[in-house]
């Protein structure tokens, strides 16, 4: 091979690698941003729920029978 072959070759290489670790990189940050937003979602999802189970524990409180009517 001819020197500017071999320098070809290893031009080609290098840029493929190049293009290599720019696919990885773009899918690790991708992969990374989708499982903090799942993470966000169910911790979301969980804070949701305790709001819910605070707001039914109010009303169980408020519908309990009162114990500020005249006595007899």
């Amino acid at each position: 091979m001819t020197p500017t072959q071999v320098f070809t070759v290893g031009a080609l290489g290098g840029l493929a690698a190049l293009v290599g670790l720019v696919l990885f990189v773009t899918l690790a940050v991708g992969l990374y941003l989708l499982v903090a937003r799942l993470i966000d979602a169910a911790e979301e999802h969980q804070e949701q729920r305790r709001r819910r189970r605070d707001s039914d524990t109010c009303q169980a409180i408020l519908a309990l029978p009162t114990t500020d009517h005249p006595t007899e």
